[in-house]
């Protein structure tokens, strides 16, 4: 018990700190103005009469490299005249120059270090000293050093350098006690105090203080750059600073730089917190000569290399388009991207290439360096997401609109309409609200709309969004991020479900890990087993020849329905609002406007989906029914059968869906925040057995007012687990301890277990969670439990053995979620979006209600058998969904196998009963794999591979097509449960006690 309350109050502990550290997002106020959208925030630069270059000394260390750096931001700001040629970027500055010097005609000459040191340190003021033993002091030294018009140097040649340049160190941080007293956290906010005011105010810049390329950038701008840690390593103090450097600068603005990652964390979290704040990140930490690229070349538009190519008819292929992501970094576009400019392979076929049009300010010479050498088949399309990275639904509708807004200047300027959006990386499907999306179609007016670097589609693949003046098609893309079996086994779960027709992949290529002949090479695996049916187009081929489908398809849909006289008669309303569509869609495309076109035909298309997914429920409705008066004159024919008399109590059912849905809340709020947030689940499920001494000790001190005690418990803990992430622990040990105090004092059986789990699951996991629902779940709680009095019955948990196989079969039965998650089985339902919730909800309902009642139509018999036919009847299911085609024949398919698998865990419950353990243990263990169950659905399979090791194409293929699992999880059950039969003599047994699920009799 002491060791049961130091863990729970650990736990509060830990819950009352983050609370009180972590620093909310901070709102819009007077103080925080936002930078109009259509001015620039880069300064002019004007070109100087001839361009210096200095080489830089090879291994030359941080200290010289800050001193040649900040000796040019100086010189650059005033007339550009220096360029440095150095080593240890990824940049090749080379290079840059040669293009630079026949691009726009820049006479250049070479200088040494020590010749520009000796020309131009007149134009200093003196020197700036940095600490190496405080790297944040690179940071505020070179905010010092660019208002005070200095050099930034290291101790190390600071007494050189003043010695033969005769400037006088005007500030040594080192010997200042005032800044060298202070932390990193303590220097950055007196920065923001003292120097910020000095600073631009149309930039920002986060940069690790040991990186020195674009710092002469920085120093000319007279640039506020700060550094702290992000992501998982941060503490909470060290997220409140940047939040507040964040919070005090205009919102609208870029922040230029980057961030160490080392957890992968890092970016996922910045980018967050600086949407929030209205800001952007123009992402880069290794271009040099920032302070030169962009005086060049600015106040141009640009063109694509040529006109889109036609359009082509409209054919039975998958139409794929092949993109490279991440061009809004400025050290990929420098660096990586032009090794794969230089691949043989490159204008052989059509590529989508990200580029930032916010370069065209920026470092116009970028953008020239590919515009001026791309083929026809090499199109540009905007990075994420626009001219700038932010995640979109982070972010103010008013700083979207007004990014949207900046983003659209920037892109008619480099003649782009496809644009890449972004949102968090969630763990799951990315979330893109209608709302922000809208805000794109309406401020861009794009030809097309592609959303993140997730894994592939989960729930919806492409839409068409509409605006106000203006619609545009969406899709999701499919990523070739970890090996070629990864691609091949997620694409042949999905294709294995194609109806005949044309299909449209964008197809995201990693460039880190691949090249462009890389991916010929899987586009040739690709063709050969699609029979050659395979196109790859550009955009705006994919993007027009989608707007055509979306017709194709929803007249083909329509007719479909319509050769159904039952859909046509039950359904006349919607299917006469699903005709009026297609009818203005025809009126569209007649008239020339395939945009307007699609739009209708999308909304036709979901009323059909509609039909489609309402008549699988009545027909699923219809089983119930059927099964349910089989179950009555099956009960009334056997009436000596105890389990006739062993009836559901609504009581329990009801408490036991009550706590499930609250838990599941909370559950949801905890897998919602983001991928870092699932290490609190698993610390949750360790410490999750503290709820049995804490139960003891309440039914000690409340002997007949458990239940009632435990649930208070449960509501306060929960509430708290919604509130924050951190007291998710707090929510499954209250969970845990309002059931176990009231099943100890009424008992439950397996049906009701089995019941209690499936509609508590149905109303957590699809319920709208609001201040109303979440109330009424609490009164119906506290009323269920103040009924409940009396003293537990005696604990038999030592009894029957480990709960772990029942509650692991009780969880399974849950595998109706997995229509949420799983892309193969959407496309196999024909039905997409929030319908899949609603299909879910079904089957999370009538897949243990069948359960209850063929157990009761069947006749008696023993438990592992009944598991034994209930599990060989799942794997033959699972067997048959990989098959099957329709709403209404998957459906079915699901709910007979949602059936099987709770008849499975209902016949392993009434076992573990038999040998002598109590029902509510396995209840408790199935919540301990819910969370684990739920997590393995969201995660992305391809996390497996980066995370783990590279799987072959079989079992890649298996963690996209989830009834694989399933099924293979039910032969192994099968096969052990037949292994212990045979080792396991009768003896002393009584053959009626196991068959009737009653107490076993000696």
């Amino acid at each position: 018990m002491r060791v049961a309350a130091a863990v729970l109050a650990l736990l509060i502990v830990g819950v009352l700190g983050a609370n009180v550290l972590w620093v909310l997002p901070s709102p819009n106020g007077p103080s925080q103005p936002r930078m109009p959208p259509g001015q620039s925030p880069f300064p002019i630069f004007r070109m100087g009469p001839m361009l210096h270059v200095v080489q830089v000394e090879p291994g030359a260390n941080l200290s010289t490299r800050l001193l040649l750096t900040s000796l040019q931001g100086l010189v650059n700001r005033d007339g550009v005249e220096l360029y440095l040629d150095e080593d240890q970027v990824k940049a090749n500055t080379s290079a840059m120059l040669s293009f630079v010097a026949s691009r726009y005609n820049v006479s250049h000459d070479k200088i040494s270090p020590n010749q520009a040191i000796d020309t131009y340190a007149s134009r200093t003021r003196g020197l700036v000293v940095f600490d190496p033993s405080r790297p944040e002091s690179i940071d505020i030294g070179t905010m010092i050093a660019a208002q005070m018009d200095s050099l930034l140097v290291g101790p190390d040649f600071a007494g050189s350098v003043a010695a033969r340049t005769g400037l006088p160190i005007l500030f040594d941080y080192a010997s200042r006690s005032d800044w060298s007293s202070l932390g990193s956290i303590g220097a950055y906010d007196r920065a923001l105090r003292e120097l910020y005011p000095s600073s631009t105010p149309t930039l920002l810049a986060i940069l690790p203080p040991d990186r020195w390329a674009i710092r002469d950038y920085l120093i000319a701008t007279k640039t506020f750059v700060f550094y702290l840690p992000q992501g998982v390593l941060a503490s909470p103090a060290e997220t409140a600073a940047t939040k507040r450097i964040l919070h005090a600068t205009p919102r609208g603005i870029p922040i230029l730089g980057w961030f160490n990652s080392p957890t992968l964390t890092e970016e996922n979290s910045f980018v967050q917190m600086a949407s929030a704040e209205g800001k952007f990140v123009a992402g880069g930490q290794e271009v040099p000569n920032l302070s030169v690229l962009t005086a060049l070349g600015r106040n141009e538009t640009r063109s694509q290399r040529s006109p889109a190519p036609p359009l082509p008819s409209l054919e039975k292929k998958a139409y794929v388009v092949l993109a490279v992501p991440d061009g809004d970094n400025l050290d990929f576009v420098s660096g990586r991207m032009r090794d794969l400019w230089s691949e043989s392979a490159r204008g052989t076929v059509p590529v989508a290439w990200s580029l930032n049009p916010l370069l065209s300010d920026l470092a116009p010479p970028m953008l020239d360096m590919y515009y001026d050498t791309a083929t026809p088949l090499d199109r540009f399309i905007a990075g994420p997401s626009g001219a700038g990275y932010l995640y979109t639904d982070y972010t103010d509708p008013q700083d979207l609109a007004s990014f949207v807004a900046f983003s659209n200047r920037y892109m008619n300027a480099s003649d782009m309409d496809v644009v890449w959006l972004l949102n968090a990386f969630t763990a799951s499907e990315i979330p893109y609200s209608s709302q922000s999306l809208a805000i794109y179609v309406n401020g861009l007016r794009p030809d097309g709309i592609v959303l993140d670097y997730d894994d592939q589609p989960r729930t919806r693949d492409a839409w068409v969004q509409a605006g106000e003046p203006a619609v545009a098609p969406i899709v999701r893309s499919t990523h070739f991020w970890t090996t070629r079996d990864n691609v091949l086994g997620k694409l042949d779960a999905s294709v294995a479900t194609w109806e005949p027709g044309p299909h449209f992949l964008w197809i995201t290529v990693y460039p880190f890990r691949f090249g462009l002949q890389d991916a010929l090479g899987l586009v040739e695996i690709l063709k050969t087993r699609l029979g050659d049916n395979l196109a790859l187009v550009t955009p705006g081929q994919f993007f027009g020849l989608m707007r055509e489908d979306f017709v194709r398809l929803a007249h083909g849909r329509l007719g479909e329905i319509e050769e159904n006289p039952l859909a046509s008669a039950l359904f006349r309303t919607t299917l006469d609002s699903a005709r009026s569509e297609l009818r203005e869609a025809d009126s569209w495309m007649a008239a020339g406007n395939p945009g307007r076109a699609a739009d209708a035909a999308f909304r036709g298309l979901e009323n059909l989906r509609t039909v489609s997914a309402e008549g699988a429920l009545l027909i699923s409705l219809g089983v119930l029914g059927i099964a349910g008066v089989l179950g009555f004159f099956a009960t009334r024919l056997r009436r000596s059968d105890p389990r006739s008399r062993a009836s559901i109590q609504p009581g329990v059912v009801v408490f036991v869906a009550v706590v499930v849905a609250l838990f599941t809340f909370a559950l949801r709020e905890a897998l919602e925040q983001n991928f870092w947030t699932y290490p609190v689940i698993l610390v949750a499920i360790v410490v999750a057995a503290v709820h049995r001494p804490l139960g003891r000790w309440m039914d000690r001190a409340y002997p007949t007012e458990a239940p009632l005690a435990g649930s208070l418990v449960a509501l306060v803990l929960i509430s708290l687990a919604i509130r924050t992430t951190a007291a998710f622990p707090l929510a499954l040990i209250g969970t845990l301890l309002a059931l176990d105090t009231y099943l100890r004092r009424r008992p439950a059986n397996a049906p009701d277990l089995a019941a209690g789990l499936g509609f508590g699951s149905a109303i957590g996991f699809l319920g709208d969670f609001e201040i109303v629902t979440f109330t009424a779940l609490a009164v119906l709680l506290v009323v269920s439990a103040v009924f409940i009095r009396g003293r537990p019955l005696p604990n038999r948990s030592r009894a029957g053995g480990s709960a772990l196989a029942p509650g692991f079969l009780l969880s399974l039965s849950l595998f109706g979620l997995a229509v949420s998650f799983y892309y193969s089985i959407a496309l196999r339902l024909g039905v997409q979006g929030d319908l899949l919730l609603g299909i879910t909800g079904t089957l999370l309902v009538l897949g243990p209600t069948l359960g209850i009642l063929v157990r009761r139509i069947l006749p008696p018999l023993p438990p592992r058998t009944a598991q034994i036919v209930a599990l060989t009847g799942s794997a033959l299911l699972s067997g048959i969904l990989l098959v099957v085609h329709g709403t209404v024949l998957t459906v079915l398919v699901l709910l007979a196998l949602g059936t099987s698998l709770s008849f499975a865990a209902i016949a392993s419950i009434d076992g573990y009963t038999n040998r002598g353990g109590e029902p509510h243990r396995a209840l408790a263990t199935a919540l301990l794999f819910l969370p684990l169950l739920v997590m393995f659905f969201r995660m992305p399979p391809i996390v497996y591979s980066l995370t783990v090791v590279p799987l072959p194409e079989a079992i890649e293929y298996a963690l996209y097509a989830p009834s694989v699992l399933l099924g293979a999880t039910c032969i192994f059950l099968v096969a052990v449960l037949a292994v212990r039969g045979r080792r396991r003599a009768p003896v002393g047994k009584d053959y009626r006690a196991e068959v009737d699920g009653g107490p076993v009799v000696r």
